[in-house]
């Protein structure tokens, strides 16, 4: 059965980003929308091209487009845009939506962003829409998981406020090397319904 995010509104979020691309810098307006069907045989060369620095250790690629054919029709699936296509994409899901995490919190993964686009902001700034979503759906904390050996990762959401909370088994694909996922979470403050359906419905 698929479960549809709760409904908080069109999502359009206006995102003014100095990118430097050669052959010179440029403002590149950008914004974030739900991911369509239509988007499967992108989204999924963007998801595979931003996981492939975990080839070491695990065996295969992170996604295909027949889970993605899955995970995108549950509405939770959003992707950021740019003059170029698609630059970054995560997938986000409301509270009671995700196994194995508290009730009160939403979740976020699959954070993916474009390797020649990396280093730009894009991710943190998707990170925060993913949070304004969970707010408006009355979440009290979101919660991730990262593969114990990107400690790059771990360090990067933590200066995103995200702390380590616990562990679990990695068992999503085969491994190369022994692995584990570190749970992570971070507070929020939910909003009311009122100032969520202004704040995000806008559009």
């Amino acid at each position: 059965m698929i479960h549809h995010a709760p409904d908080v509104g069109r999502i359009c979020y206006a995102i003014g980003v100095e990118i430097s691309i050669e052959p010179a810098a440029r403002t590149i307006a950008t914004s974030v929308r739900r991911a369509q069907l239509s988007d499967i045989t992108v989204l999924a060369e963007l998801i595979n091209r931003a996981y492939a620095v975990e080839a070491s250790f695990i065996d295969g690629q992170r996604t295909s487009a027949a889970e993605l054919a899955t995970l995108i029709p549950a509405g939770g699936f959003l992707v950021l845009e740019y003059a170029g296509g698609i630059a970054a994409s995560v997938r986000f899901l409301a509270p009671g939506q995700q196994r194995d995490v508290p009730p009160g919190n939403a979740y976020f993964g699959m954070l993916s962003v474009l390797p020649e686009l990396q280093g730009l902001g894009l991710g943190r700034r998707l990170v925060q829409v993913a949070e304004a979503m969970a707010e408006a759906t009355g979440a009290t904390a979101m919660s991730l998981r990262v593969i114990n050996l990107r400690e790059e990762l771990t360090r990067w959401y933590k200066s995103l406020g995200y702390r380590e909370v616990g562990t679990s088994p990695y068992n999503h694909r085969a491994t190369i090397r022994p692995c584990h996922f570190i749970e992570m979470a971070k507070p929020l403050a939910p909003v009311s319904a009122h100032y969520a359906g202004r704040a995000i419905g806008a559009a």
